[in-house]
């Protein structure tokens, strides 16, 4: 039977700087770096460094470092670099994360928040920078005995990622020019026909969680070992009796309202996606249902939610 420490460990994949694992672990990918090589933007693995070398117009590449050429000194030229290289290799399906292409680009920031460029969502995990996106707790609360609910949706079987797995209620990546809040108006109604003047009135932001995630933990070659830094925006829906979700985008089959009970069960035998999984803990840490006196790993599991990312983030 998993714990909730499993559960969050799945997500925080990535060794810490302490623990024993750490040099060996960080030895086998390559750190992408910025034009002039002042920061630090993700880690690559060494099939996708490979396909680089093909563009030393674009790449300087030494050691374990990829750095963006000294001539790609504005976001406009990198842009333009990384759409070519993204739709040659997209052409010569070189790799299968892009077979998941949207034309949906996400923002990458520099050190003091500046934008450093923006780049499509597929290519995100093939360069290792730091991802978005909002998760939404919708929940019941009886106005009796203050049982708590959670709708529960599960994803589609023809979704490329996690087929027929549970979710989160409603879902989705930041996607410019779109802010976290925005992005809840926008995936609430395409996820679960929720009108924005609703989500307004009863929707409330409960910070973020950070971790370093891969598919397949200490896979140092292929796709399953993309390292991706993610923060998600956490954000609980108090949702009436009344108002039942339902998919307009059809990414998610159905909606199910869950008892606390059956959403920890469900957990525990490892049936959300991995994510929406330390995004349940972290409900339930709020909402008082693991507490320090009944989960013996409970500093630990915070910490592995709140994970310092080694590299630049948005400011808000």
């Amino acid at each position: 039977m998993r714990t909730y420490l499993d559960i969050v460990k799945k997500v925080d994949v990535v060794p810490y700087s302490h623990e024993a694992e750490y040099d060996d672990f960080v030895s086998h990918f390559f750190r992408l770096k910025s034009h002039d090589g002042s920061f630090n933007l993700g880690y690559l693995i060494p099939s996708v460094v490979k396909e680089l070398f093909k563009y030393p117009q674009y790449f300087m590449i030494n050691d374990n470092i990829v750095k963006f050429s000294f001539s790609l000194d504005t976001i406009e030229k990198r842009e333009e670099a990384l759409e070519i290289i993204g739709n040659e290799w997209k052409n010569q399906g070189l790799f299968d994360t892009l077979k998941g292409w949207r034309n949906e680009k996400y923002t990458i920031y520099g050190p003091i928040n500046e934008v450093y460029f923006h780049l499509e969502r597929a290519m995100c995990p093939l360069f290792g920078v730091v991802m978005y996106g909002v998760h939404i707790n919708g929940y019941v609360k009886s106005p009796i005995t203050g049982e708590i609910k959670l709708w529960v949706p599960r994803r589609a079987a023809n979704k490329a990622t996690y087929p027929g797995m549970l979710d989160n209620t409603v879902a989705g990546g930041l996607g410019y020019p779109y802010g976290p809040i925005e992005t809840c108006y926008k995936e609430c109604y395409e996820e679960a026909g929720l009108e924005e003047s609703y989500v307004t009135k009863n929707i409330k932001s409960c910070g973020v969680i950070s971790y370093l995630y891969q598919l397949k933990p200490f896979d140092f070659e292929s796709e399953l070992g993309l390292v991706q830094p993610e923060v998600e925006y956490i954000y609980d829906l108090y949702m009436d009796e009344n108002t039942i979700p339902h998919p307009v985008d059809h990414k998610s089959e159905d909606f199910q309202l869950m008892t606390i009970d059956e959403v920890k069960k469900r957990l525990l035998n490892g049936e959300f996606k991995d994510n929406c999984g330390a995004i349940i803990v972290d409900f339930l840490i709020r909402h008082s249902i693991i507490t320090p006196e009944l989960e013996k790993d409970y500093i630990q599991i915070n910490s592995k939610l709140h994970r310092y990312l080694p590299f630049p983030v948005r400011s808000n």
